[in-house]
């Protein structure tokens, strides 16, 4: 299943990278696409419905195609301003261009160094040609740096200074130099994981609340709280061993939700379960959890059981609720298991008046992870089904002050908006674990970032992946992790990791050979040389050895 949710992510980015290569085309998206986006958008048509991408090709081919309506629109707007213009896609860009005009009254803000969203088809190139597209606009550079200390931001400005499409600018920090950012080599990714722990116990005097008022050490932490410290890395799978071992030392943590989360097959079912709680009337949703849920249900009798809630004028949740089913074809044990499963929808949804979400969540996961007819889940890990619990948990959080009735609502249209690390908490007292792409406009006064190998970070796709590497983006994406530290970067690289499912051996990054040696000091674990003498110590012979 994780497997299969890969493949389909990759395919809806081909799709969405084809489209936006086409925005602004004389001739229709259709005219030379590829078989994969023709039978996307056929789909698509038969079911009458527009995805994301659609909704601005559309509005372009109507603006190309009518020059009174794009007139129209161009003097309702007197104003365009636009933020983060430097993650903008192609067909953003073209829509942009036709809304401006001739005469445009645009502002736009952004920074070349912070582009690293190119997977969601963001181009760097249309920043670096702004004035290009807008001869008369004004430039204006924004230096000055509030958030990280004098040695930080030398050393990220060296590192970005490697990159060639960027504008030049010289970042000017109005904090003093600060400590150095501390660079430590581990033996492997277990015991930078308990390096982490070890050095957040330092910082605040312990890892118990009762103790962190107690510290005993002449030098001031630059960390008051669990809150004021986060971990990055560049792929949310290194989360896990982070988590436990930080859990295992008492340290409180929260998981920022990546994504991926949310293509699950478990999580999948649950937040279709929030759907139809929400609106029972919703019936393609309630079809995808009947052929996943209730065992024996397959696509052709679960397509019939909605043609006939159609032809009596009702939802597929209303019919299933208010009379029997008659399938010829359906067993009797299904026909059952389908009575179960919509009884239980609606004691969870009579349940949503009083419960509070995250108690509602709780339920629901548990009693999906129970149905053993649940075909997606039978092998998966019990670890992983916690993990995902505990990532869903703290990102409905924010929703949970009343019932579940009012809050579902709120966190699925929250959910439609996600980007990546929108839906960590930053009021809650718990060291953050997230990635560095979801870090991105946070900032923290402590900040780790590990796995720092070569191959890791920068990451080094298998060749056998269409989307090609892009160093100066996995640059940015360091200079971007470097600069959420306020006062504090820690920089940890392991020697042997357990990635992809085999324990690898590799070099440590390169980014960090282009750090200045003055804004840095290097540690090695000890363990790393006792490693060493434990292999190269002679091996005792065995009494029965043949010699």
């Amino acid at each position: 299943a994780e497997r299969a949710a890969g493949s389909i992510k990759q395919y809806v980015l081909m799709i969405a990278r084809e489209k936006n290569e086409w925005a602004g085309a004389a001739q229709p998206v259709a005219a030379h696409a590829s078989p994969l986006l023709q039978a996307y958008q056929a789909a698509l048509a038969r079911k009458g419905l527009l995805d994301f991408d659609d909704l601005i090709l559309n509005t372009l081919s109507l603006l190309n195609e009518y020059p009174s309506l794009t007139a129209q629109l161009r003097s309702r707007f007197s104003h365009i301003s636009i933020d983060e213009y430097q993650d903008i896609n192609n067909a953003q860009y073209q829509l942009i261009k036709q809304l401006a005009g001739p005469a445009p009254n645009l502002c736009a803000v952004g920074d070349a160094d912070q582009a690293i969203y190119a997977f969601r088809g963001a181009q760097v190139k249309n920043f670096l040609q702004f004035q290009k597209d807008f001869p008369s606009a004004k430039i204006v550079r924004l230096e000055q740096n509030y958030r990280s200390t004098g040695t930080i931001l030398a050393a990220a400005q060296q590192i970005i200074e490697k990159n060639t499409h960027r504008i030049d600018k010289k970042l000017v920090p109005t904090k003093p130099a600060g400590a150095h950012i501390e660079i430590h080599e581990l033996l492997d990714d277990l015991q930078e994981a308990r390096f982490v722990a070890r050095e957040i116990g330092r910082l605040l005097g312990g890892t118990r609340f009762e103790t962190i008022a107690h510290r005993h050490s002449d030098e001031e932490s630059p960390a008051k709280g669990f809150a004021d410290i986060a971990v990055l890395y560049r792929l949310h799978a290194q989360s896990r061993l982070l988590r436990s071992t930080l859990e295992s030392a008492n340290i409180p943590v929260q998981v920022a939700p990546s994504c991926a989360l949310y293509d699950e097959p478990d999580i999948v079912a649950l937040i279709n379960m929030l759907e139809v709680i929400h609106n029972p009337g919703n019936d393609h949703v309630l079809c995808e959890l009947l052929g996943t849920m209730v065992k024996g249900l397959g696509p052709k009798t679960v397509e019939r059981l909605r043609n006939c809630a159609r032809e009596d004028g009702s939802s597929l949740f209303h019919m299933l609720s208010t009379r029997s089913v008659a399938e010829k074809e359906m067993p009797g044990d299904t026909r059952t298991s389908l009575d179960a499963f919509i009884n239980f929808i609606r004691a969870m949804k009579d349940k949503s008046a009083s419960m509070p979400l995250d108690a509602l969540v709780r339920e629901i996961f548990f009693t999906l992870c129970g149905r053993k007819n649940c075909s997606d889940r039978r092998n998966e890990p019990e670890v992983q089904d916690g993990d995902n619990l505990f990532d869903l948990l703290t990102a409905v959080m924010p929703f949970c002050h009343t019932a579940a009735a009012e809050g579902i609502p709120l966190f699925l249209h929250r959910l439609a908006l996600l980007k990546e690390g929108e839906a960590f908490a930053p009021q809650q007292e718990a060291v953050t674990l997230m990635t560095v792409h979801g870090a991105k406009g946070l900032e923290f006064p402590v900040v780790f970032i590990v796995g720092l190998e070569e191959g890791l970070f920068p990451f080094h796709r298998d060749k056998i992946e269409a989307q090609a590497d892009d160093p100066e983006e996995e640059r940015r994406l360091f200079y971007v992790g470097m600069t959420r530290a306020q006062d504090k970067l820690y920089l940890t690289h392991a020697r042997s990791r357990f990635l992809f499912g085999e324990r690898r051996n590799l070099p440590r990054s390169s980014f960090l050979a282009d750090l200045p040696d003055r804004t840095v000091c290097r540690f090695t674990d000890p363990l790393i040389a006792k490693h060493a003498q434990q292999k190269k110590k002679p091996r005792q012979m065995s009494l029965f050895e043949n010699r």
